[in-house]
């Protein structure tokens, strides 16, 4: 008994979907948009999240030390940074390569070499480079290296932080960090309640032109269910069916952006949607499914006082 309600209740939103062609394209139009608008805000996300880590990966603390500093006091103080939660890596550079390094970026500096050559000797000291996890712990990893001035002999030999120099790079990559994850919460928030309230709009248009069909259903004693049934299934496919034409309209919207999007932000957008088309596929089917079925049960409802 309840299966065959079941298959009358799938049938009957099957058969109403393609009675109402018009009214079942205009659904299927708005729920596109919709869905196409959470794609979208899911590429940008992407690209955000790249360009934000981008930007993460050029910021880092540097510690300086005197030119006569123990290289094995060095690679001490490097295996303790490597062992703080705060520090994802840390890199070495040493007295010979900062002084290769300077001749290659002056190597079309004659004045300049002629100078370091008359010196004799090697006047950079070594260094290391701090990349914390989290814009946020770099004052903590700061706090650390000021503890740390001297080696185990009582010798200084670190001869400056570049921190309190990148602290104001530091600070204003957090801010942009949590405006962007605020701003684009706030975004999908304000797009999906705008689009529950069309698609909601559209559908009751739909459930409008079944009135009388309603009538007749409560007058023979057809439980509210019962009743809500088809047009519930109905949205459901809406949402399923514009779910696959997202799908469909963002390869080609992908590789149309892709040459843009590498030049703005480095990233390969169509590459990305082939790479998570999965992720979009549960995404956008799922979004639209519940979309289309909570819009109808709620017009049902509150229209059509079932």
């Amino acid at each position: 008994m309840m299966w065959t309600k079941i298959k009358r209740v799938l049938r009957s939103g099957l058969t109403s979907l393609m009675r109402n062609s018009f009214v079942s394209l205009a659904s299927v139009f708005v729920m596109t948009m919709t869905l196409i608008i959470v794609g979208s805000l899911m590429f940008v996300n992407a690209l955000v999240s790249d360009f934000v880590s981008y930007v993460r990966d050029k910021v880092d603390v540097n510690v300086y030390f005197v030119t006569n500093a123990s290289e094995q006091a060095i690679l001490d103080l490097k295996t303790q940074l490597e062992h703080i939660p705060e520090v994802a890596s840390v890199s070495y550079t040493s007295r010979d390569d900062a002084l290769a390094a300077f001749r290659a970026k002056h190597q079309n500096d004659q004045l300049t070499l002629q100078a370091l050559d008359e010196l004799g000797s090697n006047p950079f000291g070594a260094e290391l480079s701090i990349k914390a996890k989290d814009p946020s712990q770099y004052e903590a990893i700061a706090q650390f290296l000021q503890d740390r001035t001297t080696d185990s002999s009582g010798n200084p030999f670190i001869d400056s932080v570049n921190y309190q120099q990148n602290k104001t790079v530091i600070d204003q990559l957090q801010k942009v960090t949590q405006y962007v994850q605020r701003f684009g919460l706030g975004t999908i928030l304000i797009f999906a309640a705008a689009s529950v309230l069309i698609t909601f709009n559209t559908i009751r248009l739909a459930i409008y032109t079944a009135r009388e069909e309603i009538s007749v259903m409560r007058l023979v004693g057809a439980s509210n269910m019962y009743i809500r049934g088809p047009f519930v299934v109905e949205g459901t496919l809406y949402g399923l069916i514009s779910g696959v034409i997202a799908l469909l309209v963002f390869f080609p919207l992908s590789l149309l952006l892709k040459g843009p999007a590498e030049t703005l932000f480095g990233a390969d957008i169509l590459s990305y949607y082939i790479s998570h088309f999965g992720l979009f596929f549960l995404v956008l089917l799922v979004s639209g499914a519940l979309l289309g079925a909570v819009s109808s049960f709620l017009a049902v409802r509150k229209y059509l006082s079932v």
